[in-house]
């Protein structure tokens, strides 16, 4: 089958295979530079990534493992026409966790450590940008959207519109008593209303006026 999950788990698994080779370049240490009879370790480039611990590379295998399997399977039910209901995101209260190995969330950090990276990214591009069966898919199944969007992010592609977040809103701004008078015009605005007979002038602004009056006289 040359469907859009067959390709995202071939792309997956070429992905896989160059981390694991650079794992295993990572264990045998750098390679020792023989001028003569005496051997000298290449010079780290001061623009080099920040080297990272096995630990990090083996989760990451195992969360491209476990992204490939949740995309088949989600790509199977689409095409079964059993998707489930997207659940709407809960609000979850903050509470203290304990430390655990993350990956990191900078914007391209496996291209800038796996050169045999930059092809699979090329591939995932493509497919988000050119195949029309892939926009269709994350359409019917948002589930989708969260299983390309930090794939997307770690290898430094850039997203289609229709597969981006859209905006958070912006929070109200809150009534400012020191806001008064700062240009605002003359009708007031939402966020710093004029002072009316249910909403009186706060009684340190009252106080103010007071002081004034009696030192302009």
């Amino acid at each position: 089958m040359n469907d859009i999950a067959s390709r995202f788990t071939t792309i997956l698994g070429r992905l896989c295979a160059a981390v694991g080779a650079f794992m295993a370049a990572q264990a045998r240490g750098p390679q020792l530079v023989w001028l003569g009879t005496q051997a000298f370790s290449p010079i780290i480039q001061p623009n080099r990534a920040t080297p990272l611990p096995p630990e990090t590379w083996t989760l990451l295998t195992h969360r491209l493992a476990r992204l490939a399997h949740r995309f088949r399977t989600l790509f199977a039910r689409y095409q079964a026409g059993t998707l489930p209901t997207p659940r709407p995101p809960r609000a979850q209260a903050a509470r203290p966790r304990p430390p655990v190995l993350r990956l990191p969330g900078k914007t391209g950090w496996i291209g800038a450590r796996i050169a045999n990276a930059a092809p699979c990214a090329g591939s995932i591009e493509q497919l988000l940008h050119n195949e029309p069966q892939m926009r269709d898919f994350v359409t019917q199944a948002p589930q989708a959207g969260r299983l390309l969007r930090p794939l997307a992010r770690m290898l430094g592609v850039t997203v289609p519109d229709w597969l981006r977040l859209p905006p958070r809103p912006k929070p109200a701004p809150r009534f400012s008593p020191l806001a008064l008078g700062r240009g605002e015009p003359k009708g007031g605005s939402a966020a710093n209303p004029q002072p009316t007979p249910d909403r009186p002038l706060p009684p340190n602004i009252r106080a103010a006026a007071r002081a004034w009056k009696k030192y302009d006289r």
